[in-house]
C-alpha cells in the first residue's frame, strides 16, 4: 500500500462530529464559534473539530472578526497571527497573542522554550544552539473508512522562531494522514 498525505480539507467533514475519531466532539451541528481557543491550544480537540474551527477563521459569520480577534502582521510568512480581545492563560502565563501554522495553533508566550520544556515533557529535536523545536504525542487514532486507513494525530508542540525573539510558541498540532 502506498502512503500519501491528503489535504485536511478533504477529510474534515468525515471527522467533524465523528464519534470514532473524535474524543472531544459534540453531537450537535458543528459551530466553530463554540470552539474554545484554549481547548485548541491545550490539545483538547480532535483533528476534525480543529480543522472546522481553523477553516472558519476567514468566514464572515464564524471567523476571527466574529470572535473579536484582530489580525496582526507576524513578520513570518509561515505564521498567521491574531490578537485576542481578552487574555488567555496557557502554561500559567497570560497572553493575548496566538499564531497558526499549517497544522498548529500556538500561544505566543514570554521567555525561552527551555523554561517550558520540562513541565511540558518535550525535548528539543534540534541539537545545540538557540533553535528549539520539539513535540510530544498526545493522541493518535486510526480507523478504516471506505477502504482507506485514516490516522488522526494530536501533538503538543513547543518552539521558538527568529521572527519573535525572546518568545516561545506553545500549542497543539492536529494532523490527518490517509493511506490507501
Amino acid at each position: 500500500m502506498s502512503s500519501r498525505f491528503v489535504s485536511i480539507a478533504l477529510v474534515a467533514a468525515f471527522f467533524v462530529g465523528s464519534s470514532g475519531a473524535a474524543y472531544a466532539a459534540e453531537e450537535d451541528e458543528f459551530d466553530p464559534l463554540k470552539v474554545d481557543v484554549v481547548d485548541a491550544i491545550e490539545c483538547r480537540l480532535d483533528p476534525g473539530t480543529y480543522t472546522g474551527f481553523a477553516f472558519a477563521l476567514d468566514s464572515e459569520e464564524a471567523g476571527y472578526k466574529a470572535r473579536g480577534w484582530k489580525k496582526q502582521e507576524s513578520g513570518n510568512s509561515f505564521l498567521a497571527q491574531y490578537q485576542l480581545p481578552e487574555p488567555v492563560t496557557v502554561a500559567g502565563q497570560a497572553t493575548r497573542t496566538i499564531v497558526f501554522s499549517s497544522s498548529a495553533i500556538m500561544a505566543l508566550l514570554d521567555g525561552d522554550p527551555q523554561s517550558f520544556a520540562a513541565a511540558e515533557k518535550i525535548n528539543n529535536a534540534v541539537p545545540g544552539g538557540a533553535k528549539f523545536l520539539g513535540e510530544r504525542l498526545v493522541h493518535s487514532e486510526s480507523e478504516t473508512a471506505e477502504g482507506m486507513k485514516i490516522t488522526s494525530t494530536v501533538k503538543r508542540v513547543l518552539s521558538n522562531v527568529t521572527s519573535h525573539p525572546g518568545k516561545t510558541l506553545l500549542g497543539c498540532s492536529y494532523t490527518l494522514e490517509i493511506e490507501d
